[in-house]
This record gives C-alpha cells, sequence and structure tokens, in this order.
C-alpha cells in the first residue's frame, strides 16, 4: 500500500491536472482527483503555486481552493493458475 498525503486545487468536485497529453502538447483542466497530482503543502500556499507565472490557466486556476488529501494506492494481485 502507498499512501501519499499533500494539498491538490480543487473544484467542486474536480481537481486541477492534465485532461490531455500526447508528447506534443499537454492541455490542464478539471478533472476527477482520482488523476490529479498531489503538492506538497510546504510550496504550495495558494492555487497559483500549483503552476508557473504567466501560465495562461492562471484566471481558472485561482476560482479553486486548495485542499489537504490522503491517496491510498492498493494493488491487488491474482495469481493465474
Amino acid at each position: 500500500m502507498i499512501i501519499k498525503y499533500g494539498v491538490m486545487l480543487m473544484k467542486g468536485d474536480k481537481a486541477w491536472g492534465v485532461v490531455y497529453e500526447d508528447g506534443h502538447s499537454t492541455s490542464y483542466g478539471w478533472i476527477i482527483p482520482e488523476f490529479a497530482p498531489i503538492h506538497d503543502p510546504e510550496f504550495c500556499k495558494r492555487p497559483e503555486d500549483v503552476t508557473y507565472p504567466g501560465d495562461r490557466n492562471l484566471k481558472e486556476i485561482k476560482t479553486g481552493k486548495l485542499v489537504h488529501v490522503k491517496r491510498t494506492t492498493t494493488i491487488q494481485l491474482t495469481i493465474m493458475p
């Protein structure tokens, strides 16, 4: 089991993260929290801390709220005969 603590940028029931990525371009937006990144709260104190200065999504990012999260990942293996 892997447990990770931190903060996530949330807006309603969605979190900020990668919507689309193909190696040539990346698109960000509101996604389900299971796939959103967890940030270190030491360095992420405001919504705009999840990105870089001048990000074209900054206005939308500022509409979100940072929340403390705990992500637990469990892997269950089934032995095949």
